[in-house]
């Protein structure tokens, strides 16, 4: 504050991966999809994050979703829990890339007959 603007570049060699999200909430969610539970599967690994709001005084996050992926090359499954209740499946082209998901666009969960 009260100083000169900084400029910073990354010059690291790191080589690992990553995937962002940005939801788009539709029907009984908030557009800004604040309260979706999303699951990733990549390289056998399960992550989780959630769609938060707020942050600090006149303040917020950004509400893009950020996965670290290591060095996995693809993501198996994308799986999310809307805040209306509904559960949608997603795949992605590749990594390394902010990917838009908006809800009904994704293959609905299967839910199991009781038998």
């Amino acid at each position: 504050m009260d100083g000169h603007p900084v400029l910073l570049r990354d010059v690291s060699s790191d080589t690992n991966h990553w995937l962002e999200l940005k939801l788009t909430g539709a029907a009984k969610s908030p557009s800004d999809a604040v309260g979706a539970a999303v699951y990733i599967t990549a390289n056998g690994m399960k992550h989780r994050e959630d769609v938060l709001s707020g942050g600090s005084y006149a303040s917020t996050s950004d509400p893009r979703l950020h996965f670290g992926l290591g060095s996995a090359t693809k993501v198996d499954d994308i799986e999310v829990h809307w805040p209306s209740g509904k559960v949608e499946h997603f795949t992605v082209p590749g990594v390394d890339r902010i990917v838009p998901i908006t809800e009904g666009t994704g293959k609905p969960q299967v839910q199991s007959s009781p038998q």
